[in-house]
């Protein structure tokens, strides 16, 4: 993707961004003497609604920033899995894992850890000290831990094919549409990815064996 594009495109959410709060300040300023009459409540009013709107800007920003984003970095791991670079299974489920807990630290969409169990494959934990066997289920499901976190659990599945699970350890409050995005996640970007490097590694052990 051109770096011109991603400059307008940055350049683009931060200019709605502005206008946006700008927009919410303006409306609160007047929009309190026009309905109560009271000039005195401007200001609080303001102040009120400048907040409101940075706040909702920022979860707008960051739900704006994600496809994007997703796209452009996980073009990395496309690339090697299209070059038959992982030599095992477990290579490819630890470098998911790391992106997954390094690209999603947004506002509302903070993951901090969690279980992974790719088919074929050891489970591999990242600061996280739940059991992700309690967690299965046949949907994406959100759960509230016993430690206050919240916990998404991700079933891996292409066609008729069950190629694993996931189990995502979240800290703060979670966007509604966090769900969404991780079940687009799982059915874009993961499931054939997964399934392209099982069947590289399953190829690549029948020459060995031969």
């Amino acid at each position: 993707m051109f770096s011109s594009f991603e400059t307008i495109y940055k350049f683009s959410l931060q200019l709605i961004l502005s206008f946006w709060i700008l927009v919410w300040s303006i409306c609160s300023w007047y929009g309190v003497e026009l309905v109560l009459g009271i000039s005195v409540w401007q200001i609080p009013a303001t102040i009120l609604g400048t907040l409101l709107a940075v706040i909702s800007g920022v979860y707008f920003y960051t739900i704006l920033s994600i496809p994007y984003k997703l796209s452009r970095k996980f073009d990395i791991i496309k690339d090697k899995v299209a070059l038959e670079s992982y030599q095992n299974c477990e290579d490819f489920q630890k470098e998911i894992a790391d992106f997954i807990i390094d690209f999603f630290n947004y506002p509302g969409a903070n993951v901090i850890g969690g279980n992974f169990h790719f088919k074929g494959c050891e489970k591999y934990i990242n600061n996280s000290g739940e059991e992700i066997n309690k967690f299965k289920s046949g949907s994406i499901t959100k759960f509230k831990l016993k430690s206050g976190k919240r916990a998404i659990y991700i079933p891996i599945q292409i066609a008729d094919h069950n190629l694993g699970d996931m189990l995502l350890i979240m800290e703060g409050n979670t966007l509604p549409l966090f769900k969404g995005i991780m079940a687009d996640f799982e059915n874009y970007f993961l499931d054939d990815q997964l399934y392209h490097v099982l069947n590289s590694v399953s190829r690549n052990q029948a020459k060995k064996e031969n």
